[in-house]
């Protein structure tokens, strides 16, 4: 088409939009050579184009032939400024261009719709169904592809945000910090895409100091870039410095860590392959303790750099930290050995950042050692060793025969010039036997010997000499190989004087080095030494420091109860089994956790430096983590020294007695720190008792100290304390723990003698000078306080250490510490607990009417919801104590209809059981009644109310139940025979109410008073609950019509008393506690603004409401 056969009309001063548009036009007529192939538009088709008459934008129908239509924009130019033309230039432009991809999306439309045959006609056009609008126009149809999806490009900042950035850097570079950060906030306000605010207030704040927000304000400006993967990287080197000097578990690390992860994981998003980004992400999951996840990020970045040894070096020692120990260990060991191949066949120790070196190989072998692979492991030591040392051409070394025979590492060539191919000149003496590093020695004799190569071990063991006069010298930069070489000697050679050689030189290494200390594991191996050498003492010493240095150690306590069950003391054994549990609970919690997250540690990555390996067994104790649950004492004494831990432990106890005793008027008049003080001397004692065995039956004892309780049958008991424990697996110790049980707790039919001696015929009457009734107000007292100070469930455990405990069993003080305890439990507003004790009263201690009423007062005192006392198992407790009841009534009428008689059925029951005695009770029967009431069930509640009345007509208590009973069940969406109901209900409030008024008539005064107002506020109650406000209003009226009253008698009493002077008899003034006025002119302001009495509301407000 030529160009003359458009019309394109460009108003005057259009400028260069017009000009714009009309090239944008003419490419797009150019797109259709022939005028016949531009498709033509229907009427419809054409109004269906909006028109913006605010804008003065028109659409033009100006061909008769529908050839095209065309857009003209009809814009204003205001004013001759160059910039705002430009603006406006830019402007325009982006509107031509979005209406430009408009029409090229209906142009691919149409297209699409004449290729798929749909229409033959040349005139059809696709309507737009979404726009409704008519208009008239021509759609200039252009030949260029659609605008690609997604965000689009910030606009280029404008002169006035260019002219406040110049403004906020002259601001910083003058350090106005305070200045340029009210000017940059000011841009992020105006635009808050503007890259450049973002990071100039990053520098402003870190050069305030506060990272945090630097940090924050670069992510802020990689949001702005999304696909700028080294923004995000950046973003992320930033937040992680300083990290290593932060103390693990801080806030700030967390913190810090976090958004490094963010940043990362942004990067990888846009960019998958970015081994930077994947590799710093795995970094940050190290450091937080995520093994497993960064074990998953090193491996695939080993996918895109499988020669990066500082990846392979990360994944190692992630390995020994996954969940999956064998399986992790695994592919470690395959991301070494493709290294090691590809760099021995290029010749070279040189890798993607960092070198490969003997730590790396000795890393390499950790694999061989967890996976218990010793064969391999000693022929990967000799291959890799000979590659460090030059001698890779020696291939004949690789032979089958050669397999067991470690003869290339003698220090001499007596054995080597046997095998056919060896030359002694070829290569230098050091690069055999001598140039093999110590501990690499020491791990070919550790693999040997477990291989049964005893001959090959002996000969490594000869040159691993640890008396000789340079042995400090030979060990110093790898004394771990100490450790293995005793663990083996202990466990297949049995020689227990020369492994104990080798931990003392590990001793005498950390003495005079100071870089290594020693740690649990080596203190079990010289235990056991000192076991096989008959030193019990020093073993027990050695077990128990091992346990003081590391609380978790199971070994410790394994090989320290294995010594102590074959004592002949009780106490021994008995210690015996409490180890055992102990270091069964810590091996589940341990499997616990490998199988849980897989987090045991926080670390972070390796850096490509030379490292020394470190021992995969070790566990460091986390921060925070507890200590060992009890005080260990030394059974393997002498008695000397026994004796006087007993005198220091009286001393102590005394000591703290006499404290408490000093201390008590102080802490009890409010002297915080007299309290502390004191608190902490019961402690002392109340720990001191609680650990004293005799005082305890042995399932009590044990499950005081954490483990719960054994059963005759050995399976878990309350606490599960059972022989099985969850998650245990180590054969040994539920070996010995069966033993130990079964000596300790033998079954039925057994010898019970060992039985028998736990405890003593006849308790003693005080306990380190202190008499056991000063100890039961000790742990009472101590209670008491530990209640008070918020500590309640630590308050509860003293208590039922009390209860249990076998000396306090009479009647007396098995009472006291119930109440005390109930008491706990009222202080805590724990309901809980006070249905659990309110048990022992109404089942045990006094069962009867008393009782029934302290349970609902303990409920009742306690500001919490009544879930507790209307739960299911307090339903069920209270219905049996009905049934039981009610089973002995049937019991004793049935015996008077068999003609039995009154005095021989009654003789029979009072010599059994006492059940002559056991009436219906009142109290019981209300109590079930207002618990079912609790929980809506009214029709329930109303047949156990109706008992209660049968029993006491005139209870006002049961009457007013009643009433307000059948007043809510009235209120149901099903009630049946509503009407009915309600009359029911206010029978039985006015018969409460006369009661009530008639029992106030007959105490007049005070009390009196207080019971008319109680009574007319309940009838005002009910009459609200129903909707009748103006009668409630009455009712309320009579509650502050008696408050009136009691104001005139006290103003008589005061004009009396000024009168009679102080001689006279004082009255009681006031109402009390009970007074009613308040709560009842509140009621009436709010029916009254509910009924629209405005200025009664207000009425009653000013003269009742008002506090002075």
């Amino acid at each position: 088409m030529d160009s003359d056969e458009m019309d394109i009309d460009a108003p005057a001063g259009t400028g260069a939009a017009a000009a714009a548009a009309a090239a944008a036009a003419a490419a797009a007529v150019s797109a259709y050579p022939d005028p016949s192939s531009i498709p033509s538009i229907t009427t419809a088709a054409a109004a269906s184009w909006p028109i913006d008459n605010n804008n003065n934008n028109t659409l033009l129908y100006d061909d008769n032939n529908n050839d095209g239509i065309i857009i003209d924009y009809d814009e204003e130019v205001g004013g001759d400024d160059e910039d705002d033309e430009v603006s406006d230039a830019d402007s325009d432009t982006a509107e031509l261009q979005a209406e430009i991809a408009r029409f090229d999306a209906q142009r691919d439309a149409f297209v699409n719709q004449q290729r798929g045959g749909t229409s033959s006609s040349s005139s059809s056009f696709p309507v737009s169904q979404a726009r409704s609008t008519t208009g008239v126009g021509k759609v200039l149809l252009l030949g260029r592809k659609g605008r690609k999806l997604g965000p689009r490009k910030a606009a280029k900042p404008t002169p006035d945000i260019l002219f406040r950035l110049s403004l906020a850097k002259e601001a910083f570079e003058r350090k106005e910090y305070d200045t340029s950060i009210a000017m940059l906030s000011e841009i992020i306000r105006i635009n808050s895409e503007t890259y450049n605010a973002w990071t100039l207030l990053s520098t402003v704040h870190e050069e305030l100091g506060d990272r945090e927000k630097a940090t924050m304000c670069l992510m802020s400006a990689a949001l702005l870039v999304p696909k700028n993967v080294p923004y995000w990287i950046n973003a992320a080197i930033y937040a992680l410095h300083g990290v290593e000097e932060m103390e693990d578990g801080s806030p700030e690390k967390e913190r810090a860590l976090e958004r490094a992860n963010v940043c990362y994981s942004h990067a990888l998003t846009t960019d998958r392959t970015n081994i930077e980004a994947r590799t710093g992400k795995a970094d940050v999951l190290m450091m937080q303790g995520h093994a497993t996840m960064a074990l998953q990020q090193y491996q695939r970045a080993l996918e895109y750099r499988p020669l990066n040894i500082r990846t392979v070096r990360n994944i190692a020692d992630v390995a020994l930290d996954a969940r999956d120990v064998r399986r992790s260990c695994e592919m470690g060991k395959r991301a070494y050995r493709t290294i090691i191949d590809e760099l021995m066949a290029r010749g070279t120790f040189e890798a993607e950042e960092g070198r490969f070196e003997w730590s790396d190989l000795r890393i390499y072998l950790e694999f061989f050692t967890n996976l218990d692979q010793w064969a391999e492991g000693a022929h990967e030591l000799k291959e890799i060793s000979r590659w460090l040392l030059g001698r890779r051409e020696e291939q004949y070394w690789e032979g089958e025969e050669w397999t067991g025979d470690d003869r290339e590492w003698d220090l001499h060539d007596d054995r080597r010039i046997l095998v056919s191919g060896y030359e002694p000149t070829r290569y230098p003496q050091d690069t055999y036997g001598q140039g093999l590093p110590v501990d690499l020695r020491a791990k070919l004799y550790v693999y040997r010997r477990k291989l049964g190569l005893e001959h090959e071990a002996s000969r490594h063991l000869t040159l691993l000499d640890p008396t000789t006069e340079y042995a400090v010298d030979t060990f110093g930069d790898f004394p771990d190989c100490l450790k293995d070489i005793a663990a083996v000697l202990l466990d297949y050679d049995e020689k227990a004087q020369e492994a104990l050689n080798y931990i003392n030189l590990y001793r005498r290494i950390a003495f005079e080095t100071g870089d290594v200390v020693m740690d649990a594991d080596l203190l079990v191996y010289e235990g056991r030494c000192h076991m096989a050498l008959g030193d019990k003492s020093a073993a027990e010493e050695c077990f128990i420091a091992a346990i003081e240095d590391d609380p978790e150690h199971i070994e410790a306590r394994y090989e320290l109860a294995k010594m102590y069950e074959s004592e002949q003391y009780q106490e021994g054994r008995e210690e015996a089994f409490l180890l055992v549990r102990e270091a069964m609970n810590l091996e589940a919690k341990k499997r616990g956790e490998r199988k849980g997250t897989g987090e045991r540690r926080r670390r972070g990555p390796y850096k490509p430096r030379t490292r020394r390996p470190r021992d995969p067994n070790r566990v460091k104790q986390q921060s925070g983590e507890r200590k060992a649950r009890y005080w260990q004492r030394r059974f393997l004494i002498d008695a000397e020294k026994r004796q006087q831990q007993d005198l220091e432990r009286l001393a102590e106890a005394t000591r703290n007695y006499q404290l408490m005793q000093t201390l008590k008027d102080a802490a009890v008049s409010g002297d915080d720190e007299a309290l502390r003080e004191w608190m902490k001397a019961a402690k002392d004692l109340v720990d001191d008792f609680r650990s004293y065995k005799g005082f305890y039956p042995w399932e009590k004892y044990i499950k005081y100290l954490g483990f719960g309780s054994t059963t005759k049958d050995g399976k878990a008991g309350e606490g599960g304390g059972g022989v099985a424990v969850p998650g245990t697996s180590n054969l040994k110790l539920l070996a010995m723990a069966e033993r130990l049980r079964q000596n300790l707790a033998p079954q039925e039919g057994q010898d019970g003698q060992q039985q028998a001696l736990k405890f003593p015929a006849i308790f003693p009457q005080e306990h380190r000078g202190i008499s056991f009734d000063k100890w039961l107000d000790i742990f009472l007292e101590y209670a008491f306080c530990l209640v008070k100070s918020g500590q309640h469930r630590e308050a509860y455990v003293v208590c039922h250490a009390a209860r249990d405990s076998t000396v306090w069993t009479s009647a007396e003080n098995t009472f006291l510490i119930h109440l005390a305890w109930a008491s706990c439990a009222v202080i805590a507003g724990d309901e809980e607990t006070c249905v659990a004790v309110a048990r022992y009263f109404m089942r045990d201690y006094m069962p009867g009417t008393d009782s029934y009423r302290m349970f609902s007062a303990m409920c009742r005192v306690c500001q919490t919801p009544v879930s507790w006392y209307t739960s299911g198992p307090a339903q069920k407790f209270i219905l049996r104590q009905i049934k039981t009841m009610d089973n002995v009534l049937m019991k004793k009428k049935k015996l008077e209809e068999e003609g039995k008689g009154d005095e021989e059925g009654g003789r029979q029951g009072g010599e059994e059981k006492g059940d002559d005695k056991i009436g219906l009770d009142v109290c019981l029967l209300t109590i079930y009644g207002h618990i079912l009431f609790s929980t809506t069930s009214y029709t329930y509640a109303l047949s156990y109310f109706a008992r209660a009345a049968s029993l006491d007509p005139h209870n006002t208590l049961i009457n007013l139940s009643i009433g307000l009973a059948y007043l809510h069940y009235a209120l149901k969406r099903q009630a049946t025979n509503r009407q009915y109901l309600l009359v029911q209900a206010f029978a039985f409030l006015f018969r409460y109410y006369n009661d009530r008024l008639a029992r106030a008539e007959k105490i007049g005064g005070v009390g009196g008073a207080g019971l008319r107002q109680e009574a007319h506020f309940n009838i005002a109650r009910a009459y609200s609950l129903i909707g009748l406000g103006n009668l409630a209003i009455e009712y309320y009226k009579r509650v502050l019509d008696e408050a009136e009253m009691m104001k005139e008698r006290e103003r008589l009493l005061a004009e009396m008393e000024e009168v009679e002077g102080e001689e006279g008899e004082k009255e009681e003034k006031g109402i009390g506690s009970e007074d009613l006025t308040f709560e009842a002119a509140y009621n009436i302001r709010t029916i009254c603004y509910l009924l629209g009495d405005v200025q009664g509301a207000k009425v009653v407000t000013e003269r009742w409401l008002i506090l002075e």
